[in-house]
């Protein structure tokens, strides 16, 4: 049996996502030395549903955020639990409860990112009109909602289930963002885990790995397909090495409104079974 460290409980067998009570024991991530950000971004979203609630404290503490987005492909959606109460942040009134079948409603999505920037879904539109790109759009709306005010995005436009042919253009990009930083002490690479269990995850995070290691940069990574064989017999995930990020509802109910401002996109990247996000926290590896 894998040795799990820091997990205050048994976690189910494979086959089964740990439950989130058992994740409850895991340590805190803590990156106060972290002023940028890279991060690697198999498909658009991956970042927001994986990592959404550190990218906006890190953005909250100023640190600047690079966004290496590596394909075009689809991306999973985020599907809250039941329903999930959005605070108001302005004044009190009732809670709006965000549930599956409202996010696929334009007019309730609105309604969500009204309430949640007191604003309304206009003022996400310049004065020049809707930017030309709609994948540039989803994502501008996506970071304004998760309150993260500026991404500097570097597009590769790689083939979505093809990482695993182009590593090196990955670890080429990755290595002219990294290599020109000027305080490296203080930067951090954001990428999914290299045994994830998915082909175009699995080939960014060995990217991010390469790139860290030659450049001696921290390296975070997060969890996704893992949810769903990870358990106490799978020895190859480093379970001693997971940390935990505690979200508060209103950067759940964040995260989920981002997430739905890509609209629906269907592919191959479904979503698990029931969800992949652990709870309410997000894990990381360190």
């Amino acid at each position: 049996m894998a040795d799990l460290g820091d997990l205050s409980g048994r976690i189910p067998m494979p086959g089964a996502r740990p439950p989130w009570r058992e994740l409850e024991g895991l340590r805190p991530l803590t990156l106060r030395a972290c002023r940028r950000l890279v991060v690697v971004a198999p498909h658009p979203r991956d970042e927001i549903r994986a990592a959404g609630g550190l990218l906006r404290r890190l953005a909250a503490r100023h640190a600047s955020v690079d966004v290496l987005a590596l394909t075009d492909g689809p991306g999973r959606t985020c599907t809250p639990p039941e329903g999930l109460a959005v605070p108001d942040v302005a004044e009190p009134r009732p809670d709006l409860v965000v549930r599956p079948e409202d996010l696929e409603d334009p007019e309730t999505l609105a309604s969500v990112l009204g309430r949640l920037d007191g604003a309304t879904a206009a003022e996400d539109t310049d004065d020049d009109g809707p930017a030309a790109d709609p994948e540039e759009a989803a994502l501008a709306a996506a970071y304004r909602t998760l309150g993260v005010a500026e991404v500097r995005r570097h597009r590769l436009g790689l083939p979505d289930g093809g990482l695993s042919r182009h590593e090196a253009d990955v670890v080429g990009a990755l290595s002219e963002i990294v290599g020109f930083v000027e305080d490296p002490h203080g930067l951090c690479v954001l990428a999914p885990w290299s045994g994830d269990g998915d082909d175009d995850h699995e080939a960014a995070g060995r990217a991010a790995e390469i790139v860290c290691a030659a450049y001696r940069v921290r390296l975070v990574r997060w969890l996704d397909q893992a949810w769903s064989w990870a358990g106490p017999e799978s020895a190859e995930v480093p379970w001693r090495r997971a940390r935990q990020l505690a979200l508060s509802e209103t950067v759940q109910a964040r995260k989920l409104a981002a997430s739905a401002a890509f609209g629906d996109r269907p592919g191959r990247d479904r979503e698990l079974p029931d969800g992949s996000a652990p709870g309410p926290r997000e894990v990381f590896l360190v």
